[in-house]
């Protein structure tokens, strides 16, 4: 029981912001329902999993297909307008605001002690669809949580895009946030405020 419990613990553990005891207690939880609840959420794990794709141009998480998600096959969006977030969640956030245009996924952060800016994020990506979409885009948007990780990376993405950007701008979002806020958690009128106070 001892062993199951902790094996368990450690594959909540690599759930974001989850520590050891939280861990633990969605051990405890998941091991004292009834058979019927876990095998209906492992059902649920599995199928969600299998029917998640990435889209092959904005890196987006999403359900359905495999191929472009909905926003990127749109007519309807502003393709002129290109917003790079750190995480597919932020994509949802953005959804309650007045933007229309696209969204790339970074995938990640690029620490401040990180040499290699490439690694271990979705920048090189980004880098090739800029160089493909150039006479398209009149602008890039930066949407990064304000903490020194989220601003070393829109400072090191400006520094990649400065030689490709002649056709567009290249943009941050203004202060409407506050310091060490995470996009997934903010609310509209204060992204939106953010999306007027770009500079």
């Amino acid at each position: 029981m001892e062993r199951n419990l902790q094996q368990l613990a450690d594959l909540f553990l690599k759930f974001p912001g989850i520590g050891r005891r939280q861990a633990m207690r969605f051990a405890y939880f998941v091991l004292t329902q009834p058979e019927s609840y876990v095998a209906s959420l492992a059902k649920e794990l599995i199928r969600a999993r299998s029917q998640a794709h990435t889209c092959t141009k904005c890196q987006r998480i999403f359900e359905g297909g495999a191929g472009l998600c909905e926003t990127c096959s749109s007519v309807m969006r502003d393709h002129t307008q290109l917003l790079v977030v750190e995480k597919s969640q932020d994509i949802d956030s953005f959804a309650k605001t007045t933007y229309n245009g696209l969204f790339f996924v970074l995938g990640g952060l690029i620490p401040i002690v990180q040499k290699n800016v490439l690694a271990g994020t979705n920048v090189q990506l980004l880098i090739e669809r800029v160089k493909h979409e150039t006479l398209d885009l009149k602008e890039i948007i930066l949407a990064f949580p304000i903490t020194p990780n989220g601003e070393h990376t829109d400072f090191a993405i400006r520094e990649m895009l400065g030689p490709l950007s002649i056709t567009f701008a290249v943009t941050s979002l203004g202060r409407g946030l506050s310091s060490g806020a995470e996009l997934e958690y903010a609310d509209a009128a204060s992204l939106n405020a953010s999306l007027k106070k770009r500079e």
